[in-house]
């Protein structure tokens, strides 16, 4: 190409009304554009990698509140939306094509389909979001569920499983009662060796602003073992006012793996200790006790399986989040009875940690489509005067980009929220 074409041709980029002065061609200009949107959805991905971090852990820690939690979300609704961004991920990527084509008529059509998409998901998340508001399931200090809604919900699906007609309990054999579970105190000393000395320490003293001394206060003394099995289960906030320590007392000592078998298995080792304890002090008074612990008490050990291995493995000792949510909405897991009659201390308030997760992820992620909403828009009134075309559709295809990252966040959104079950 001899200098007086070149000069031709880029006497013609630059009355281009498309071409910015400081780029030399079309192809330039798109490129930059390209790379530049890239770094943008880059740092998108980062904003709610921060979120799904938080998920994650809190999931990790609290899964019977995500457990929970998930039965007030309605999943015909998220699969719809679901569906609904995946047409219109299609649709858009149809319509960067017909730009290319030149395919004006198509062009608009397309993009207004698109935007039709995201005003269907807008319009569903409203739905969602009302029934949130009017049962009282939001974040922060807004959050005042509805306790007959809860207890509607806690069952799984809003309502009692019911027999179908056709399908009615027939007269069979009934089952054999399952053997009920003899705790042991030995198995109990591992799981508290495992998860408990964190905080209390091996030998059950406490640890400086960690646990309180298990041996001093009586307050196993004073619990029965099913209100001891009980408090093991839920645990207890630090603001609790029965908590002279002022320290917090996680779910499960904090590891969800412990099943009832093994918090049994606790409470027979902290009998243990407390027999211990009686014998001590009455041996210092001169009488004559053996210090032996009976078979009776320390309960047969029985084969380790790996799960029991398993908890032998200490837990962090990096102390659970302040104030989290904790478990507390094994309470109604526990009762089995509505709302009205668990006992204020055990209803499940901190579940707001789930809900506060889930308007972040699906608020943010809204506020992303309504943006796309808008940009969309004004493609759609470009292209109506006919800017776009084989020459340029940069515009068009930056949208498009734009709009699968949406997509695509929301396709993790439903089934981390949604489907956890």
């Amino acid at each position: 190409m001899n200098q007086s074409t070149q000069s031709h041709e880029h006497a013609h980029h630059e009355q281009s009304s498309n071409l910015a002065h400081h780029f030399d061609t079309p192809r330039q200009q798109f490129d930059a554009a390209k790379l530049g949107m890239w770094t943008f959805l880059a740092t998108e991905i980062l904003m709610f990698g921060g979120l799904f971090c938080a998920y994650a852990v809190y999931r990790t820690n609290h899964p019977d509140i995500f457990i929970a939690g998930h039965n007030f979300l309605d999943k015909n609704m998220g699969a719809l939306n679901t569906l609904v961004l995946i047409a219109s991920s299609f649709t858009m990527a149809w319509a960067v094509r017909c730009a290319q084509l030149n395919k004006q008529r198509a062009l608009v059509f397309l993009l207004t389909l698109t935007f039709l998409g995201g005003a269907v998901f807008m319009g569903v998340k409203y739905l969602e979001y009302k029934a949130k508001w009017e049962h009282g399931l939001v974040l922060g200090k807004f959050y005042h569920p509805d306790e007959a809604y809860f207890a509607a919900h806690l069952s799984g699906d809003g309502h009692e499983a019911q027999d179908t007609e056709g399908h009615q309990a027939e007269a069979v054999k009934p089952a054999p009662a399952p053997k009920e579970y003899v705790p042991s105190a030995a198995r109990g000393r591992m799981v508290f060796s495992g998860t408990c000395s964190s905080c209390h320490d091996a030998d059950g003293t406490g640890l400086p602003n960690q646990g309180a001394d298990l041996h001093e206060g009586g307050f196993v003394a004073s619990k029965t073992d099913k209100e001891m099995l009980t408090f093991l289960k839920i645990g207890r906030q630090s603001w609790d006012a029965n908590s002279k320590m002022k320290l917090q007392m996680p779910a499960k000592g904090g590891n969800p793996a412990l099943t009832e078998d093994h918090l049994k298995d606790v409470v027979a080792y902290l009998r243990v200790l407390l027999k211990e304890d009686a014998i001590e002090k009455s041996s210092e008074g001169g009488e004559s006790v053996s210090a032996d612990v009976t078979p009776d008490d320390a309960g047969d050990t029985g084969e380790l399986t790996a799960a029991d291995l398993a908890l032998l493995i200490p837990r962090s000792n990096i102390p659970p989040p302040a104030e989290s949510s904790l478990g507390l909405s094994e309470a109604y897991f526990i009762s089995k009875e509505p709302a009205k009659s668990v006992e204020p201390e055990l209803k499940p308030a901190d579940l707001r940690m789930f809900f506060a997760i889930y308007f972040l992820l699906t608020g943010l992620h809204g506020f992303h489509v309504l943006i796309g909403m808008f940009v969309i828009l004004w493609l759609i009134v470009r292209s109506i005067k006919g800017h776009f075309g084989s020459d340029y559709f940069t515009p068009v295809d930056m949208g498009g980009l734009y709009w699968h990252l949406v997509d695509l966040i929301w396709i993790f959104v439903f089934p981390l929220l949604y489907l956890i079950h």
